[in-house]
């Protein structure tokens, strides 16, 4: 899976770079290259510098291919809009209109796709395409290869009987800290249990891993009880990208386990 936060924005690289592209292009021309040459140097800068940005920091032959052909193309539609005479003639056949469109949209396209394997669906957007979701924790990124089995059929019940399990018990679970963890840092991270009647409940074992969807956690980081009731461990996420951060309670034969989508940095 190709992990954008790791690098610049997908959209930001392409478009950004787009933008570049058109800037030396017209930077070119007020040094008094022809449209060919200005065509050349608008091309080779970005896509040479995304090309050695590449290599330091492998973003997925996908996406490395997308920057190499949007660059480029955005060069040959000036090179046509300028004229291969230097002057712009005001016109430009359609089959080079056609053929940058189509290299444009394919782009586009597959800028979309690899975004939303990576980070997944807008939640506004979401809640939009997908039905009853609210309040739901919804995963819509790429999850990888999961193999769906007898245990994995075992799993997904046993998950689904999770939130009647924490209703019977009468816990109240409050996480604070989450939001702010730092793959750059560790951060403090606090778990508050109250039963029924707003009593902290204690003897609980607390652990919580990080994990891409579909995958295991890997790492977990034990709570230790604090004596106000409440748990706390010194956390940091194994990364930065998108994350599943996955909370485990157990007490006896009662175990409980809460997810919660994190996007860290």
């Amino acid at each position: 899976m190709v992990n954008l936060a790791r690098g610049c924005d997908l959209f930001v690289s392409i478009f950004g770079g787009m933008l570049f592209t058109v800037i030396v292009f017209g930077v070119a021309k007020k040094f008094k290259l022809s449209n060919f040459w200005a065509a050349v140097v608008a091309a080779a800068l970005p896509s040479f510098a995304y090309a050695g940005y590449a290599v330091a920091n492998w973003p997925g032959l996908d996406v490395l291919t997308m920057h190499l052909v949007a660059y480029p193309t955005v060069a040959l539609l000036l090179f046509q809009m300028g004229g291969s005479g230097g002057r712009s003639s005001g016109q430009v056949h359609w089959a080079p209109k056609l053929l940058i469109g189509f290299f444009l949209l394919v782009t586009v396209v597959m800028g979309g796709f690899v975004y939303i394997a990576a980070k997944g669906v807008p939640p506004s957007i979401a809640q939009w395409l997908l039905p009853n979701i609210q309040g739901k924790t919804v995963h819509t990124g790429f999850a990888g290869v999961v193999v769906h089995g007898e245990e994995a059929s075992k799993s997904i019940a046993y998950q689904r009987n999770l939130d009647n399990k924490l209703s019977k018990l009468g816990w109240k679970v409050e996480v604070f800290g989450l939001t702010g963890l730092r793959s750059a840092a560790p951060g403090d991270l606090r778990v508050v249990i109250h039963d029924k009647n707003d009593l902290p409940v204690s003897d609980v074992q607390v652990s919580i891993g990080f994990m891409h969807p579909g995958q295991s956690a890997q790492e977990r980081f034990l709570f230790s009880a604090m004596e106000d009731g409440s748990y706390l461990a010194k956390v940091r996420l194994p990364d930065s990208g998108e994350w599943l951060a996955v909370l485990a309670l157990e007490r006896g034969a009662d175990r409980i386990v809460l997810e919660r989508a994190l996007d860290g940095v």
